[in-house]
C-alpha cells in the first residue's frame, strides 16, 4: 500500500485494510466539496473494503457555513463501506460546527469526536472490523 495519496484538500494514508486516515491541509475549508472528494478517495482506494476512517483537521481550519445546508453524505454511499467515522479536530469553533452537521444530517454509522490524534486513532482501532495484527 502507498504511504500518502495525495487528494487535494488531504492526504489519504491506508495504514490497514480497515483503517483510512484522511489528513486535510493546513487552510483547508470545510465545506461539501472538500468532504465528498475525501469520500470519494475513501470509496476508489478501498476497493468496496469496509473500513473506519480518521479525519484528521488542521489547526486553521474554517468551515463553510453552506455545510450545514443539506446532507453531504446523500449519494456518495459511504455508509455501504464506512464502518465508523473518527473525527480529530483541534479548533473548538470548526469542531462545534461539525458536532453540529452530524446531530442535523444522521448517518448509519457512527461518529466521535476528539481533541487529539492519539485519542481518535485509539477509538478508531476498536472500531476496526478485523482483529489486530
Amino acid at each position: 500500500m502507498p504511504d500518502l495519496i495525495d487528494i487535494g484538500p488531504a492526504t489519504l494514508d491506508r495504514t490497514r485494510p480497515d483503517l483510512f486516515f484522511v489528513r486535510f491541509k493546513p487552510g483547508t475549508l470545510a465545506d461539501g466539496q472538500n468532504l465528498q472528494i475525501s469520500v470519494a478517495a475513501r470509496r476508489e482506494h478501498a476497493g468496496g473494503t469496509p473500513h473506519v476512517a480518521v479525519l484528521i483537521a488542521p489547526e486553521d481550519s474554517d468551515f463553510a457555513p453552506s455545510i450545514l445546508g443539506r446532507n453531504q453524505y446523500t449519494g456518495t454511499s459511504a455508509e455501504t463501506f464506512t464502518v465508523a467515522l473518527a473525527i480529530v479536530c483541534p479548533n473548538p469553533t470548526v469542531r462545534n460546527i461539525l458536532e453540529l452537521y452530524f446531530a442535523m444530517h444522521l448517518v448509519s454509522f457512527p461518529v466521535q469526536f476528539f481533541d487529539t490524534e492519539k485519542a481518535g486513532m485509539a477509538w478508531a482501532l476498536s472500531q476496526c472490523p478485523a482483529p489486530l495484527p
